[in-house]
């Protein structure tokens, strides 16, 4: 899903009646894709996120990401401006400088562990992992600016971190596929 950081007041949607923001909450209906960018419900939902020349980068790219800096730790991804751990990748940037990530880790804890094993040992490591990487996320993306979380939930990056959830996505695959993407 989509989210904007809580300083950028206008892009937290229409206030309710308590005052809350409101969510935008979409459910469509699509083939699965191993790269996630390729999905169209997906394609189109970024487009409306990422404007021409802003600086969007993304730390696990793969070889069809939208972003203008990317990394991907497979060195078989020529798409990737650099090949290097995705944490490390975030702590390369300054404070507040960066307009949006794009952050679409491996999708499950066993995928991302047969490539991260070495550094994060187990679930509980990687759950630590991803935490950390969102940490350098809040860090990194200027007021106003945005992410945009893909994934089998729709927690984002957080409020702790400065984010406010404005928009959730739900591609849902068939009977076939059982987990969603969000």
């Amino acid at each position: 899903g989509g989210e904007r950081a809580a300083r950028r007041a206008a892009c937290g949607g229409a206030g309710a009646a308590s005052g809350a923001a409101m969510m935008n909450v979409e459910r469509v209906w699509a083939m699965p894709h191993r790269y996630t960018f390729q999905i169209p419900a997906i394609a189109a939902f970024l487009a409306k996120f990422i404007e021409a020349g802003a600086c969007w980068v993304d730390p696990f790219c793969g070889p069809t990401s939208p972003a203008m800096v990317r990394n991907d730790l497979d060195t078989k991804v020529d798409h990737a401006h650099s090949h290097t751990d995705g944490l490390l990748f975030l702590r390369k940037f300054p404070t507040g400088e960066i307009d949006g990530v794009l952050f679409d880790p491996p999708y499950s804890a066993d995928q991302a562990l047969r490539v991260y094993h070495a550094k994060y040992k187990g679930r509980a490591g990687w759950a630590e992992y991803i935490a950390k990487c969102h940490d350098e996320i809040g860090r990194i993306v200027k007021p106003g600016g945005s992410t945009i979380t893909l994934g089998w939930n729709s927690n984002g990056i957080g409020k702790r971190r400065g984010f406010t959830l404005t928009d959730v996505l739900l591609v849902a695959h068939g009977a076939c596929h059982p987990m969603d993407t969000i």
